[in-house]
């Protein structure tokens, strides 16, 4: 189904039923579903415990993308999982998670890096006031870390032409040898380390060129209280889909670099960042990416 029909299929199905957010409304009905099924109850401890069985490793920059709405069979807090994931990667570890602002599109909106509050979550809320936390300067896609190499992977967002390019906290995550990590999000999630090919591929291929045309100035004020300015490079406006496969992962990715499984009710991840981005720059220069609309063009 294409872009223009998806939509016109949802509108009319919001217009018809009253729902005002569709994936809300969606997500509300699958969880009625599912607890009838998936029952099993579990802790910070078990649930980090399997995610090091999967592949997480101490020493390592481990970026976090969290989707706690999903979490009914969840028993304990917030603060419990942050312990949890720091005591696993150890003091060399750094980790790091998703911290944009509301209203991030709004180039009117002033981020203020110290103050504003994380969109990406409960989980990146509450991680961005502990102490120690480092804050990007990036009002897309910030990223907070808290660690020995919290600030070189941080440091120089505001520098970025695209998101995701040389300067961002995912090509140093990935130049570190890092480790992404999925949780209660949909089971083929890359935990949006997969955008740093559309970077790095940026000259080379007309599809990740035309994904980043148009330059919108942003407005921040930093750790300092210093205002200033950074321009980059955002979304056109051409549709494009996301395919959402664990068989395009199962296909393309080496086995041993990766881990998916259902823990309860949630499906988790942990990824060889390294792998990941290599594998996707390489499939991307042979004519295959992770979108499924448009297709994929030269």
């Amino acid at each position: 189904m294409n872009y223009k029909l998806r939509k016109t299929v949802a509108d009319a199905i919001k217009k018809t039923f009253k729902i005002q957010n569709l994936s809300l409304f969606i997500r509300k009905q699958k969880h009625k579903v599912e607890k009838l099924f998936f029952r099993k109850k579990f802790t910070a401890k078990e649930l980090v415990d399997e995610l090091v069985r999967m592949g997480l490793k101490p020493g390592k920059p481990v970026l976090v993308h969290c989707g706690m709405n999903n979490f009914y069979n969840y028993r304990g807090t917030v603060d419990e999982l942050i312990d949890e994931l720091l005591r696993a990667i150890g003091p060399d570890g750094t980790l790091c998670m998703l911290a944009f602002p509301r209203d991030k599109n709004n180039p009117d909106k002033v981020f203020d890096v110290r103050n504003d509050k994380s969109a990406a979550g409960l989980l990146t809320e509450v991680f961005r006031k502990r102490p120690g936390v480092k804050r990007s300067l990036n009002k897309l896609h910030s990223v907070c870390a808290l660690g020995p190499k919290a600030d070189y992977i941080v440091g120089e967002h505001h520098l970025s032409k695209i998101c995701f390019d040389k300067h961002s906290p995912f090509y140093k995550i990935y130049e570190l040898g890092g480790i992404a990590v999925s949780l209660g999000l949909h089971k083929a999630n890359l935990a949006a380390c997969d955008h740093v090919p559309e970077a790095l591929l940026y000259d080379e291929i007309a599809f990740f060129h035309d994904k980043f045309t148009t330059p919108v100035t942003f407005k921040y004020i930093d750790q300092d209280g210093n205002s200033l300015t950074h321009t980059m490079l955002t979304k056109s406006k051409t549709p494009y889909i996301r395919q959402r496969s664990k068989k395009f992962v199962d296909d393309n990715f080496d086995h041993s670099k990766y881990a998916i499984k259902r823990f309860s009710n949630i499906w988790i991840n942990v990824y060889d960042v390294r792998e990941m981005v290599d594998t996707l720059t390489r499939l991307a220069r042979e004519g295959k990416t992770i979108y499924s609309y448009p297709k994929f063009y030269r």
